[in-house]
């Protein structure tokens, strides 16, 4: 590639690292990236990962401005997810908000909802003290090393992803003070109008009730498995794991703290089970995410770093760490 070079940074050879030849002005990275935008392309589909580096990225305007020039789809709002995050502009929001010493295993961004993300990207503006990856993984090993028979019965049955909103709630804004991490409705669908969240709901196949105290109960019916559109690649493409709420996945205080002020079906943030409703043995959670850590692949930000994923292809998560982190993410269809 023409001003470009390409190099690895691990010997699981992903991400495909992208670094200028030379130093260069913001309007010259632009024009670099647009002339070579169809082999990027291409590029990010054997690894499903790349990380352009030492860019003259300074910002999430230089962030959103670098995303339009790869021209890969149109940004999309994160509508239906209930990760803590801040809308920053144009599509651009923070990474999750959640406590820096909760680590988020590997998944696929909104792999319960119809319209999901084609890619998705983060720009690291403040690299973390310690630790704090994005973690990633290749789906298609994902699924490769899964147990043949969790394999066939979450393939046969897809999945029934259910969660709860609240509205208005002194207790849960008090929850939320204390911890980030159960979202209202409002912000889930970026408005404070019931129609249009039912509007949305239509559009992306959400089927939903609504609950006392102006509750919002969302189901959500998709496979857990599926194949990529170009490379016809079969890859693990559900977060099945993180909607079940046990001790492997959040420690056991966490957990506890979840059975003690969660309770009551209505308020419970995430419900999951196989598509005609029958329950997933925890012990087939408890393997998923045994396979995901086995899987995962860490490699240190560095300020002004962007890092795209073809969101199919490509698993990523979060790692616990220490000291002031500011990552941005964005998301295209």
């Amino acid at each position: 590639m023409k001003g470009l070079k390409e190099s690895w940074l691990n010997s699981e050879k992903m991400p495909l690292v992208i670094e200028p030849t030379e130093s260069m002005s913001f309007k010259e990275a632009l024009k670099l990236i647009s002339s070579q935008k169809e082999i990027l392309a291409n590029k990010l589909l054997g690894p499903g990962a790349l990380l352009f580096r030492n860019f003259p990225i300074s910002d999430a305007s230089d962030f959103s401005e670098f995303i339009k020039t790869i021209d890969e789809g149109k940004f999309l709002d994160y509508i239906g997810g209930d990760s803590p995050r801040n809308k920053v502009k144009d599509g651009v929001y923070t990474s999750t908000e959640a406590p820096p010493s909760i680590k988020i295993p590997l998944h696929n961004e909104l792999s319960f909802v119809k319209n999901y993300p084609k890619k998705i990207y983060f720009y690291c503006h403040i690299a973390p003290q310690e630790k704090g990856e994005t973690t990633i993984a290749d789906a298609r090993k994902i699924y490769s090393a899964m147990d043949e028979h969790v394999k066939m019965k979450f393939n046969d049955k897809g999945l029934q992803y259910i969660s709860n909103y609240f509205y208005k709630s002194s207790i849960m804004d008090f929850l939320n003070k204390v911890q980030r991490s159960h979202k209202s409705w409002v912000d889930v669908f970026e408005t404070n109008q019931k129609d249009s969240v039912e509007t949305k709901c239509l559009e992306n196949d959400f089927e939903f009730a609504w609950g006392k105290k102006d509750w919002l109960r969302v189901c959500q019916k998709r496979p857990s498995v599926m194949a990529h559109p170009i490379t016809k690649d079969t890859v693990w493409f559900n977060q099945a794991h993180l909607y079940d709420f046990n001790p492997k996945l959040l420690g056991w205080w966490r957990y506890l703290g979840v059975k003690l002020f969660y309770f009551q079906k209505y308020t419970r943030l995430h419900e999951i089970a196989f598509g005609d409703g029958s329950p997933i043995p925890r012990k087939d959670l408890y393997h998923i995410l045994d396979v995901l850590e086995s899987h995962t692949i860490y490699f240190p930000w560095q300020k002004g770093d962007i890092l795209m994923l073809d969101n199919v292809l490509a698993m990523h998560g979060r790692a616990t760490f220490t000291g002031k982190r500011r990552i941005f993410a964005a998301m295209t269809g």
